[in-house]
């Protein structure tokens, strides 16, 4: 139900959202001579702090949370995402539902996912994909999915934008 291109955008929005909430507002007002402007540089670099893994994971969970609120992605496919095995998988059959969420069409995925230790497993997975990207679920195409080694009865597809 998520794609390479929903990971990138994703990761963006993080990195911009951190930016944002991180960094002190850089519109400081110039300084009329040399002192001035030492304290101004001493003030900014006071404000500035890095960005903690703490940080960092807040503001995916926030972003997951809203793709979730959206509809893009259920909790069941970021679970997959975030802590399951990568691997790669065969798309067998597609057809389109005709439902679709902003800029992504739903459809229904028969895939022949490949263990990354060796043998394959057929999977059933219904995605909202990037309408740009309809044609990378054809029969016969190849797409990054996920899922849980110990339960292979469900698997979430990502297929990066055209």
């Amino acid at each position: 139900m998520s794609s390479t291109y929903l990971h990138a955008f994703l990761m963006f929005l993080l990195v911009v959202t951190a930016a944002t909430v991180l960094l002190s507002d850089r519109d400081a007002p110039v300084a009329a001579d040399d002192t001035e402007a030492d304290e101004a540089d001493e003030a900014d670099e006071a404000d500035e702090r890095l960005a903690t893994t703490d940080d960092i994971v807040a503001i995916r969970a926030e972003f997951d949370r809203m793709l979730v609120v959206k509809g893009l992605v259920t909790d069941g496919q970021i679970d997959l995402i975030r802590h399951g095995t990568k691997s790669r998988a065969v798309v067998t059959g597609m057809r389109t539902t005709g439902h679709a969420r902003e800029d992504f069409r739903e459809v229904e995925l028969d895939v022949m996912v490949n263990r990354p230790g060796g043998g394959q497993f057929p999977a059933h997975e219904t995605a909202l994909i990037p309408a740009s990207a309809l044609t990378k679920v054809a029969p016969g195409s190849v797409v990054d999915t996920y899922y849980r080694s110990g339960d292979e009865s469900a698997v979430a597809v990502c297929v990066a934008p055209r």
